[in-house]
């Protein structure tokens, strides 16, 4: 199932066509283990940390991931992020089909950052992106500064930073402007990002 997943985040395969892929190879599995097992995954050391500080400067968070809706809304309260955006699992009676409605895929990305910058009033510069992959490319076009996050070269060419470390993107969000440095006394705070 990870190599699936690498290569549809790779671009090496049609993104739907793995997602439907590993999405059949979890049918039968009741919804409340996938929601018992949604809670239990933890983000990447660092993370959060770097959330809060976004969060702390004004910035919106916002997921938009392939996966299934209960991992979207899992991160989302752990995050505490303003809106997240996922695929659908389908069950019936409480156990997964191997059927998903999918409403997040790599040209979508990019219509929800395009329509949550139109909504919030934000400016392509105002917008931060992160990808993980070659499927994000479509959000990465619609932010002044693009990201990439454990991608293992991917998005090279494509990105400002490529890295593996939060605390990296942190210190080249402050060195680059958007972040103003941390005050060693308190939080920070910015503009509405």
């Amino acid at each position: 199932m990870s190599e699936i997943t690498r290569q549809g985040i790779d671009g090496r395969i049609d993104w739907e066509e793995g997602f439907r892929r590993r999405a059949r190879l979890l049918a039968g599995i009741r919804q409340s283990d996938i929601l018992q097992l949604a809670r239990a995954l933890r983000p990447v050391p660092g993370a959060i940390e770097f959330v809060r500080r976004l969060k702390r400067a004004a910035a919106k968070v916002v997921l938009v991931t392939g996966g299934p809706r209960e991992v979207a809304e899992s991160a989302m309260a752990l995050f505490d992020a303003d809106a997240a955006f996922a695929n659908e699992f389908v069950y019936e009676d409480g156990v997964f089909t191997g059927d998903v409605v999918v409403r997040v895929n790599p040209p979508r990305k990019g219509e929800i950052a395009r329509e949550l910058a139109r909504k919030w009033g934000a400016r392509r510069d105002e917008i931060v992106a992160f990808g993980d992959g070659r499927m994000d490319l479509p959000l990465l076009t619609e932010a002044g500064i693009r990201l990439g996050i454990n991608s293992n070269g991917q998005l090279e060419g494509h990105v400002h930073l490529e890295t593996s470390d939060y605390r990296e993107a942190e210190r080249w969000l402050e060195a680059n402007g958007w972040l103003p440095s941390a005050p060693s006394g308190g939080p920070s705070t910015d503009g509405n990002r």
